[in-house]
């Protein structure tokens, strides 16, 4: 292998480890698929597969869930936050930590193993208070607000938490997620799985956040936030928000929309400074821990950034690498290959950091597509990759697909 090739797989779906037992599934991303990164997940909220992929590596599941906290957490760690973590409520693992079980053996076969970190949390509908707020003053369900001093006590928290109990090589911040998109019509496939739902009802109450904390912050730092909201509703009246906007694709269509909403720029350069600023402070923690921790950021591609409230390039400021997600998306999926090696092209030019694209290789995803996908993405000069979207989804005959397309390319040998 070319020294230092990042070939990464990421783990939502713990079940699959207890299908085949963990030594076997580690062995399998091993000699089916190269890898040698691990991105483990640490939390999430309730995901399943049900809705958006038809199958599982284990035929008897027809799909596979997730739900809480995958480690024994220790609740010491987290007495600087009011927010507290919640055991896995899948019913095989709450009573094994299984990110150690996974993690342990991963080192042992001399992986690189990962804490992947959400955005995303169970049993959050009880701290209201820390909730986004949209346009009209309701609270945005299920989502926290990244500006709150709390959500980054808790992360801080958890940070302290998996440093001193577990042996890991680095975190990744996956916390410019889908709920960023409240104030479009679309929603994307985990989002529309985690709600119930496939489009937001009144997309327009979205644009958040509208929180305390937000708009006092916004107000000194010399915003008039109810002119930002009239433009915003104006946007709306136009129809700009949510159709016209989330399927804008060129320079001259977001110009018009600009010229007529200038109040959206100044929002979203608002927002986007504060998801900078968390994710800055927290990649300095981590650092101050152990400067030999490596920070992945799991984020969207460069092109449809401002639709998640982040800029590309000030995020990439703060991270060692970045695995940008070309399975995810309000565009159709997946994406093209000429799609893929755009985005990497893209990336890297924005970055100037380690790229590691995560590209779909579902089951039943196009196999002549997945070849070419990542053969594009090597081709405009990927440092790596990443397998997606979870071991649980692919099969060891996609995994080998990757592998063979390396091996053609020489980065394995």
């Amino acid at each position: 292998m070319k020294e230092n090739y990042f070939i990464g797989m990421q783990s939502w779906f713990m079940t699959a480890f207890l299908d085949e037992g963990v030594g076997e599934a580690i062995n399998n991303m091993i000699e089916m698929g190269g890898v040698n990164n691990l991105l483990l997940a640490a939390n999430t909220d309730y995901m399943s597969s049900k809705k958006w992929s038809t199958k599982t590596r284990n035929p008897k599941r027809e799909y596979v869930e997730a739900d809480g906290f995958n480690y024994n957490f220790d609740l010491d760690y987290y007495k600087k936050t009011k927010i507290k973590p919640v055991k896995t409520k899948i019913p095989a693992l709450t009573n094994k930590d299984i990110f150690r079980e996974i993690s342990t053996v991963a080192k042992k076969r001399e992986l690189n193993v990962y804490a992947l970190i959400q955005h995303r949390f169970p049993e959050i509908d009880k701290y209201e208070d820390m909730l986004m707020v949209a346009i009209n003053g309701e609270k945005i369900p299920k989502v926290f607000c990244h500006n709150n001093l709390q959500v980054m006590n808790l992360y801080k928290c958890m940070i302290d938490n998996l440093d001193k109990e577990y042996q890991l090589d680095g975190f990744c911040l996956d916390l410019v997620d889908h709920y960023a998109l409240f104030g479009f019509e679309s929603l994307t496939d985990e989002l529309a799985d985690s709600l119930g739902i496939d489009r937001f009802p009144i997309p327009e109450l979205g644009l958040t956040c509208f929180c305390e904390t937000c708009v006092n912050e916004a107000k000194n730092e010399g915003i008039d936030v109810e002119k930002v909201k009239e433009g915003l509703l104006k946007g709306i009246k136009l129809g700009y928000i949510p159709k016209r906007i989330e399927r804008m694709t060129y320079a001259d269509e977001m110009i018009r929309f600009l010229q007529d909403v200038p109040e959206y720029l100044v929002w979203l350069k608002f927002r986007s400074s504060k998801v900078v600023k968390l994710h800055r402070e927290l990649y300095e923690y981590i650092k101050n821990k152990n400067k030999d921790y490596k920070v992945g950021l799991d984020i969207y591609g460069a092109r449809e950034d401002w639709k998640y409230q982040m800029r590309f390039d000030k995020i990439a400021e703060c991270c060692d690498w970045i695995k940008p997600m070309f399975y995810s998306s309000v565009l159709e999926l997946p994406l093209t290959p000429e799609q893929v090696g755009e985005g990497v092209k893209i990336a890297k030019e924005l970055s100037n950091k380690q790229i590691y694209p995560g590209i779909s290789c579902l089951i039943d995803n196009n196999k002549e597509q997945i070849e070419e996908s990542f053969k594009s993405a090597i081709n405009n000069k990927a440092d790596g990759l990443v397998l997606s979207w979870d071991y649980a989804l692919i099969s060891d005959y996609n995994m080998g697909l990757i592998k063979n397309k390396l091996k053609e390319l020489k980065i394995l040998y």
